[in-house]
């Protein structure tokens, strides 16, 4: 495994990041690797996440044999990529202090007088995506993880 960068832990385990191509695999082996010839198994849990992580040693058993990994299923489509931006963006301008009207005028160029801004729908996207973004920075990254999978009881 060319590029391999692994750490050993005190307790004997080992965690490996390789990164091949446009991707990456991290993996984490309980014990020190061994001189020579080794099979290593695979352990996955029958959970919610199963998907996932079927899918994730599948590209990273192609990587192994010098395969394409092949399109990672679990991508975002563009409109959702691009609410998420939208999101981050709306989020650090109210943290930098910004009005929401501010807002409306940098991420969707709202021109107009005030009482065009009580009335235009863009003054409750911006509150929305405000909202969104704190959900998203106070934790509710992890869902982003787990995409499309939607774990109940979070």
């Amino acid at each position: 495994m060319p590029d391999l960068v692994a750490r050993l832990d005190d307790d004997k385990a080992w965690h490996g990041f390789w990164p091949v191509g446009a991707s990456a695999h991290q993996f984490w082996l309980p014990t020190r690797p061994v001189d020579g010839s080794v099979a290593y198994v695979v352990v996955l849990r029958l959970d919610k996440l199963l998907e996932l992580r079927a899918e994730a040693v599948m590209r990273l058993w192609r990587a192994l044999v010098g395969r394409s990994e092949g399109r990672w299923a679990h991508d975002f489509p563009k409109q959702t990529r691009d609410r998420h931006i939208l999101m981050l963006r709306a989020f650090d301008g109210r943290a930098d202090g910004a009005s929401y009207r501010k807002l409306a005028e940098a991420l969707f160029g709202f021109r107009g007088r005030k009482a065009d801004w009580e009335n235009d729908p863009r003054k409750n996207q911006v509150r929305r995506l405000v909202a969104d973004g704190r959900y998203y920075v106070r934790g509710g990254y992890r869902d982003l993880l787990r995409y499309p999978i939607i774990l109940s009881g979070d």
